[in-house]
């Protein structure tokens, strides 16, 4: 990975296994990577993926946001705290939060799908939840009510 004066630390198009020492005034902006892992030791303030393929990223602990923008198959995983985890445009993406700090995560998702949250334990087994993808909007008492489309049978 490269970094500049800007307290950013950049990653673009390579198959890689990398490892950072973060600090928490520091970015990362991941591009085109495919078939790799990315370890981030330490808090940082944000780290965005954009446009990869078959990546894990695993951070510790995070100030702002992790993003993960036109990609597909993505693994994540944190190990302290991420505020929020931003999911857009991206097909196929698992998220592992620890339960002792997870739970205060938000999860925010625009126009992805095969999208699942992983709750794991402190023995490390996990629960998989999924992100909704699909709901029915419908006009009810003067306005537009939209509401999770659940398919049953």
């Amino acid at each position: 990975p490269r970094h500049d004066s800007n307290k950013q630390w950049y990653q673009r198009r390579v198959a890689i296994t990398a490892g950072i020492d973060a600090q928490v005034t520091q970015s990362l902006y991941i591009f085109r990577c495919e078939n790799s892992v990315i370890t981030v030791k330490g808090k940082i303030n944000s780290i965005t993926l954009d446009n990869c393929k078959k990546t894990g990223i695993v951070v510790d602990s995070l100030v702002a946001s992790l993003d993960v923008v036109n990609s597909n198959s993505i693994k994540v995983q944190v190990n302290d705290k991420a505020p929020i985890v931003n999911i857009d445009k991206t097909d196929g993406c698992q998220v592992f939060v620890q339960k002792a700090t997870g739970l205060a995560t938000e999860f925010v998702t625009a126009k992805s799908s095969e999208v699942n949250i992983c709750l794991v334990e402190e023995n490390g087994e996990y629960n998989e939840s999924f992100v909704a993808e699909q709901f029915l909007t419908k006009y009810c008492d003067g306005k537009f009510v939209t509401e999770l489309y659940e398919v049953c049978g």
